[in-house]
């Protein structure tokens, strides 16, 4: 919705992210447009804009940064690149409600932002999500777009200044937000900053705990932004102990620790790689970020002791006394 109100259209091209869920692509190519992609910073794991800058031609209508893990993207950067272009940002911020770059939310810039409050999010609507902009036409085509490409007086209609007539203005879809999953987010959004805390606690558990294991490298951190912690992704150099990443993530499985991998490059997914005859060698850093990332549990309900265990378990396993 996005991106069609931002005027993407067929034969456009959007620049984003091979290190991403596939939903961030999915929406370019509905738009109508071409995903094109450009690597990432290994520190950040963000998309890079020296990155960008390279890829942008004269199809390019939109920039496509998605905030992995909740830590912002280089926005200044990814904003200069915008302007001297003339593209919209459509921010993908599914990992960054709360996060803030330079003092400022994600989600206040006059472009484009889309959260996701999927049941994993750091609010969740069950299913679902919210778009901000400080564009009032984008805004509206928003809202239309959301419920069939009806005009606003239908809104309105059961109200006492309303009217029953109602016009579609657009090709649009069923979109909308409902008011039992609203209802949920607005409970949520209460309890809203305590549970951001709570995040920022664990990975401040996690990070104490996991400094005496040399094979592990703690999640990135910028003094310029605030980390939302929707994940913990640690990165894992099994060299040293002889054990590759998939074996890792295998024996913590069967001691009982739930993890993850966050994410599977577009590159690396068979639709994509055929689609756009992707390689991967063409993407060096995602591809070699992918074969070290573990995401570990983190929640706001996660105690002190369950962070220590996970680090306790995953401690005996690379030492050798796990296996």
């Amino acid at each position: 919705l996005s991106l069609l109100a931002a005027g993407v259209k067929q034969g456009d091209e959007v620049i984003t992210t091979p290190y991403t869920f596939v939903a961030s692509v999915e929406a370019i190519i509905h738009s109508g447009a071409r995903p094109v992609f450009a690597d990432i910073d290994p520190n950040t794991f963000n998309i890079s804009p020296d990155k960008i800058a390279g890829k942008v031609s004269s199809r390019t209508k939109a920039i496509m940064p998605v905030h992995i893990a909740g830590l912002s993207c280089e926005l200044r950067s990814i904003e200069r690149i915008a302007r001297k272009n003339k593209l919209v940002i459509v921010h993908d911020a599914a990992h960054a409600i709360g996060a803030e770059y330079h003092g400022k939310r994600i989600g206040s810039t006059p472009h484009l932002t889309c959260f996701s409050f999927y049941a994993t999010k750091n609010i969740t609507t069950g299913e679902g999500g919210m778009v901000t902009t400080s564009n009032g036409r984008w805004a509206d085509r928003v809202r239309k777009l959301a419920l069939h490409g009806m005009d606003r007086q239908a809104w309105k209609r059961y109200h006492k200044t309303g009217n029953w007539y109602y016009e579609i203005r657009d090709l649009g879809f069923k979109y909308n937000l409902s008011d039992i999953n609203a209802a949920l987010g607005i409970a949520q959004l209460e309890r809203f900053e305590t549970m951001q805390a709570q995040r920022a606690k664990a990975a401040e558990w996690y990070d104490t705990a996991l400094a005496e294991i040399d094979e592990i490298e703690i999640p990135p951190r910028d003094k310029n932004m605030k980390h939302a912690w929707h994940m913990y992704i640690i990165r894992f150099n099994g060299r040293k102990c002889s054990m590759n990443r998939d074996e890792l993530i295998d024996k913590l499985s069967k001691a009982g620790v739930g993890t993850s991998v966050h994410f599977i490059p577009i590159f690396r997914q068979p639709y994509y790689r055929k689609m756009y005859s992707l390689k991967s060698c063409d993407f060096p850093n995602a591809n070699r970020l992918y074969k070290e990332v573990i995401t570990l549990p983190l929640y706001p309900g996660i105690t002190k002791s369950e962070v220590g265990e996970v680090v306790r378990r995953m401690k005996q396993i690379i030492s050798g006394r796990g296996r």
